[in-house]
């Protein structure tokens, strides 16, 4: 058997259905009465534009008076011509209405309502023009995502999320673990420390942080891979950027190098911006209206060429502009040779300085992880991260390196397990293979695509810091 929809999505209804009598289900944003006449305005998710539904007769305008903000509805319709332009429905019958219990303490009826107070009602966030907007837009996000990496011959794969391994080595994980519905008291220990060899897994597992030690397995014989898993980092940070769980698309290639990685990073972000200006324009007008004004604009500017910076070059930008960085981010002390960049000097050289999308590359050997390809110079990896205006980090990638002396240099140096990381090291054992991977905050890019400030109103349910309400 195959599913047919019986009613008619919103976004559907044009001058073409005139005179067509459609099955039409939704939410109402507004009602009200003129004399004899009912006015709703009704919208199902499937746009952003609503559809206004009239009634002259009064049995149902008294099921009208009764709906409020929020309250859902399905009717039967004729489709008629608007007075000024395109069309409108006339209320034919009334099949269902779902009310609201107490429609003046009901958050959507409240005159005040800015995204922070909304934060605090996420059951009813996607009920509001802005939400609907957003949350399309991640969705488009998601289909041009896969439409890309598909158009490019990658295979989707999402390992597992619960795993032996602290990929970046940060240990800013969660572990996984049974053995707290014991009692305290009957948690087995050896000495101070847990003993996790009595654990589900007997070891001790987290949540992983990263999917890509995993991909790279998978690429040595699949030749591209890529990922969005759920992605999971304990750093206890209440920042507009941060969350504790979030989308990881995260890609690896054989047989490339540097340039190519930045090649397609940048053609896979101006896709996706070019996607969400082509697909949903109706929502960033929304959007452009109210909470993120200019942000058709900013969109269209970063679909022109990235400029691309060596860390080098990065960090003579933040010491000839030291004084002005200073002022505007009010900071003390300023990175040197060998620091992180830091967010601020992240956004001060795309926003402000170069105006652009930005890569910057070539970075120190000591700040990166341990699997990053080291260059001639021996001081510096070839790690790349792309830097957007008005937001900072957006990815963080690398070529990968495959010669296995110089991983066992860095392993050793940097006191790994090499024990734990054995089916890892193998890789440059046998059948050794040139590699490059990156990774990019999913949230942050609807972020980026929305103009949300916090990246949790880019997300359904945020889980962050000191906030899990779900």
């Amino acid at each position: 058997m195959t599913y047919i929809q019986k009613h008619t999505n919103i976004s559907d209804v044009s001058i073409q259905h005139l005179d067509s009598e459609l099955l039409i289900n939704g939410w109402i944003r507004n009602t009200r009465i003129q004399s004899s006449l009912a006015f709703v305005e009704i919208y199902d998710g499937s746009t952003s534009k609503s559809i206004q539904a009239i009634s002259e007769e009064s049995v149902m305008n008294d099921k009208i008076k009764s709906l409020s903000i929020g309250s859902s509805i399905s009717m039967r319709a004729l489709v008629v011509k608007h007075p000024k332009e395109g069309v409108e429905l006339k209320i034919k019958d009334i099949l269902y209405i779902g009310k609201i219990n107490d429609p003046v303490s009901y958050i959507l009826n409240a005159k005040k309502m800015g995204l922070d107070i909304l934060r605090e009602h996420q059951d009813v966030r996607c009920k509001t023009r802005t939400f609907n907007a957003v949350f399309r837009i991640r969705a488009g996000l998601s289909q041009a995502t896969h439409n890309f990496f598909y158009m490019k011959g990658f295979h989707h794969l999402n390992p597992n999320i619960v795993t032996t391994s602290d990929c970046e080595g940060a240990g800013e994980v969660f572990t996984i673990t049974n053995m707290l519905s014991k009692n305290i008291k009957d948690i087995p220990k050896v000495g101070d420390q847990i003993d996790y060899t009595k654990d589900f897994f007997e070891k001790q597992a987290f949540l992983t942080v990263s999917s890509q030690l995993q991909l790279e397995l998978l690429c040595a014989g699949l030749g591209k891979v890529w990922t969005s898993n759920k992605s999971f980092r304990s750093e206890k940070s209440k920042t507009n950027r941060h969350l504790g769980e979030f989308e990881h698309i995260e890609w690896e290639f054989a047989w490339a190098n540097l340039g190519d990685l930045m090649d397609f990073s940048e053609e896979y972000t101006q896709y996706c911006f070019k996607y969400v200006l082509e697909k949903h324009m109706d929502d960033l007008d929304e959007l452009n209206k109210f909470t993120s004004k200019g942000i058709i604009d900013r969109l269209n500017g970063f679909c022109k060429s990235y400029q691309r910076i060596t860390y080098d070059d990065a960090i003579k930008i933040i010491e000839d502009n030291s004084e002005e960085i200073k002022k505007l981010y009010k900071l003390k002390d300023l990175p040197k040779w060998g620091d992180d960049l830091g967010s601020d000097c992240e956004k001060y050289i795309a926003e402000l300085h170069l105006k652009s999308p930005t890569f910057v590359y070539n970075y120190p050997k000591d700040l990166k992880s341990f699997y990053m390809k080291q260059n001639d110079d021996g001081k510096t990896v070839q790690a790349c991260d792309l830097l957007i205006p008005g937001l900072g980090e957006l990815i963080g990638s690398s070529v990968r390196e495959e010669n296995y002396e110089k991983l066992m240099e860095t392993v050793k140096s940097r006191k790994m397990s090499e024990e734990k990381l054995k089916w890892y090291i193998d890789l440059r054992l046998n059948g050794s293979t040139p590699t490059a991977g990156a990774g990019l905050g999913f949230d942050r890019l609807v972020r980026i695509c929305t103009g949300m400030e916090n990246i949790r109103d880019a997300v359904p349910f945020p889980v962050a810091y000191q906030e899990c309400r779900f």
